[in-house]
């Protein structure tokens, strides 16, 4: 079983890149995780064009920067969205590389873990509407990192409580992935 923890953010000097390792840390040291595989998907490292042809991926001569990432986002049974909130949304880039795609998100697992200065709530949400498109199946309860407390200047500064949140939601993420690879 596969999990891909997608990195949002493209934006130099993003604090996603620090959060998408803490998930990764955490998802490859946790208990139930044995047999996951977990693989990071960070959109910075897969240069997407903006969607201007909505059967890019479905097509073989479409741009390889889409098929790379269709092939990567289809190798997984389910996903963890490290979302920044960008003005009370999903950020564009990361919207439009979700919009790139259509078959590889149908019937997925989800997790969220989200930030900005109220927490990243607004960008959870719209996730969650966002997947019901594809018939995401998404983990109740999610991760949301306050840019003002949870970053002591720009850095992530997080405790035990940040862990175990985290450590609850990927128990979550990976039993219902379990059952919908089943």
């Amino acid at each position: 079983m596969r999990i891909g923890i997608v990195i949002g953010s493209i934006r130099e000097g993003r604090i996603g890149e620090s959060v998408g390792q803490w998930v990764a840390e955490r998802a490859r040291s946790h208990e139930d995780g044995a047999d996951v595989e977990w693989s990071v998907l960070d959109l910075k490292e897969f240069n997407l064009p903006l969607l201007t042809n909505e059967n890019w991926a479905d097509e073989e001569d479409g741009p390889a920067e889409v098929h790379r990432w269709r092939d990567a986002v289809a190798a997984c049974d389910g996903f963890v969205f490290v979302s920044p909130e960008y003005n009370r949304n999903i950020p564009g880039a990361f919207k439009n590389a979700y919009d790139l795609l259509n078959k590889p998100w149908i019937d997925k697992s989800l997790a969220i873990v989200a930030y900005g200065g109220l927490g990243g709530v607004r960008a959870n949400e719209a996730w969650r509407v966002t997947a019901a498109a594809y018939n995401m199946h998404v983990v109740g309860s999610s991760v949301n990192l306050v840019r003002r407390v949870d970053f002591a200047g720009g850095e992530l500064a997080l405790d035990e409580h940040h862990d175990r949140s985290l450590d609850r939601v990927l128990k979550r993420l990976i039993g219902l992935t379990r059952k919908l690879t089943a």
